[in-house]
């Protein structure tokens, strides 16, 4: 029997003026997961601290699976903005609701990672002490959780950066900093890994959409017809996509030098 191919589904699209870079999901859920195992509680975290070990497993299984709801919630946008023109873009919303995980504490964090709240994180630590199996974790939630988006976010920025030629734009909200320092080597501050470097790997595909159906959905002045045009130009952006050959690009994480 000849061997199946997998489907390659998409994890971000960095929109340029001509090209745009659309990483796969594999690469972006992989490089989370490379950066959960490489996570260093004591360079992250100040203080006494649980013991996270016994969750360590766990947090890298949820960076690992993390997005696998993206594919059923993909959507190539073009958005209206405050000022009121647009611009291209793409939403996978409610996607960690298409996520599901066989550990109870796996899946809460899968749930959680775009809700880092203050209402959130409590309501779901008491529903993990409600849960024998899971009531001595629940403490290590919070945290956990917290070290997943750092992962998720820092490779975001970091990708985002690299296949988007430009400077990556701060996180507040995640209290990091990233600078391009080189050629594919960022520098990260604070640095919350144990290792003195840890290297990424982008996986993408640069795609030129046809200008004919990109002018017709930013000309287009009826809303069904600018509809009916971007989800046309989603399908052609999802079948390039899968046929053209992969491209690789290794990036290299290290401390912020002074």
């Amino acid at each position: 029997m000849a061997e199946q191919r997998c489907v390659r589904h998409v994890g971000r699209v960095v929109f340029g003026p001509d090209r745009w870079m659309v990483q796969t999901l594999d690469s972006h859920a992989n490089n989370t997961a490379l950066l959960a195992e490489a996570w260093d509680a004591r360079a992250a975290f100040s203080g006494p601290i649980p013991d996270l070990s016994v969750t360590r497993a766990r947090l890298i299984e949820a960076a690992r699976v993390h997005d696998a709801g993206k594919p059923a919630c993909f959507r190539l946008i073009y958005r209206e903005t405050p000022s009121g023109g647009r611009h291209w873009d793409y939403s996978f919303s409610g996607h960690p609701y298409h996520a599901f995980h066989p550990d109870p504490y796996v899946q809460t964090l899968v749930r959680l990672h775009h809700q880092y709240s203050v209402d959130a994180i409590p309501e779901h630590v008491a529903r993990l002490r409600l849960d024998r199996e899971t009531q001595p974790l629940a403490g290590n939630l919070p945290l956990d959780l917290y070290a997943l988006e750092m992962c998720d976010q820092i490779e975001a920025t970091v990708a985002c950066a690299e296949l988007g030629a430009r400077d990556p734009e701060a996180r507040v909200f995640m209290d990091f900093q990233v600078r391009s320092v080189s050629d594919a080597r960022f520098e990260v501050d604070p640095y919350p890994f144990g290792e003195n470097s840890v290297t990424i790997e982008l996986g993408y595909v640069e795609l030129a959409p046809p200008r004919t159906q990109v002018a017709t959905v930013e000309e287009t002045r009826s809303e069904a017809d600018r509809r009916s045009a971007v989800r046309e130009l989603e399908a052609w952006l999802l079948r390039e996509f899968r046929a053209m050959s992969l491209q690789r690009k290794e990036v290299e994480l290290c401390p912020w030098r002074t």
